[in-house]
């Protein structure tokens, strides 16, 4: 009977030791990493580098920009082409991107522009037939007749907001869109 004993403590400990050596960690190790970056990239995301912030000021100085967002010269640059074969060469893009939810970013520019009397909120819900979440804002229209004086947009160059929902990373995409002319027609995104 001890030698039966033995042999089930051995096994015992076999397969216990086993089971812990697959067991390292890591899965809860990688997940409290992930949490780490994803607040980090929230608290501490460098802003738009100050050349674009200051090309957007300059249109206005009370156009927002959403904090958890990033420049990205690769995204602003494949929009460029597109944007310049849809408006004129003389049209520019400037694209940030989050990972935070586009639900999460609407409501920071809905809930921003509200503070002027001239911005009509958007639905909420997409239309039906509608497949991506998309938000298109005319700036210079929107934000007129401000609660705070002074804050009204009275640039020439017509600076177009767009929202859009990514099946991918980043989540969610900001395009900043400076135009000679307004763009009068929510276009097609994807």
């Amino acid at each position: 009977m001890g030698s039966i004993l033995s042999v089930f403590k051995i096994s015992f400990l076999s397969l216990l030791l086993a089971s812990s050596s697959s067991c390292t960690g890591e899965k809860s190790t990688a997940s409290e990493t992930a949490r780490a970056r994803q607040t980090d990239s929230r608290s501490a995301a460098p802003p738009p580098p100050a050349d674009v912030r200051k090309q957007i000021e300059a249109i206005g100085s009370s156009i927002p920009f959403y904090a958890g967002a990033r420049y990205s010269d690769e995204l602003s640059r494949r929009d460029l082409v597109t944007l310049k074969n849809q408006y004129g060469s003389s049209s520019e893009v400037f694209t940030l991107a989050t990972d935070d939810s586009f639900p999460q970013v609407w409501h920071y520019y809905v809930t921003y522009l509200s503070q002027f009397r001239a911005f009509i909120p958007p639905n909420p819900y997409p239309p039906e037939r509608q497949n991506a979440r998309t938000l298109q804002i005319g700036l210079n229209q929107a934000m007129q007749d401000p609660f705070i004086p002074g804050d009204a947009l009275t640039s020439p160059r017509q600076l177009t907001l767009q929202l859009v929902e990514s099946e991918s990373r980043p989540r969610t995409l900001i395009r900043y869109i400076i135009t000679p002319q307004p763009i009068s027609t929510p276009i097609a995104l994807q």
